[in-house]
């Protein structure tokens, strides 16, 4: 097995911790968040959280999709 594919191993494996741990930072915010507000505030507060854990999430798939991609084959080789 060559470098590449460890590489792309620890690059998918490492996406896939990051997004663990974004999910687990929303779900903990959330928790905390109804614990802390009430009423029309709560509801936008945990809007706010989701669109930053799925901005974070689209960064990390951007940033990983990139070294995934710098890794490739070129075409034309065998």
């Amino acid at each position: 097995m060559t470098i590449k594919p460890k590489l792309k191993i620890l690059i998918i494996t490492v996406m896939a911790l990051i997004i663990t741990l974004i999910s687990l930072y929303s779900f903990v915010s959330v928790s905390r968040s109804i614990d802390q507000i009430r009423g029309a505030d709560l509801f936008w507060n945990c809007f706010a959280i989701w669109i930053k854990g799925i901005i974070l999430t689209q960064g990390v798939l951007v940033v990983g999709g990139l070294f995934l991609f710098m890794l490739r084959k070129p075409k034309g080789t065998g």
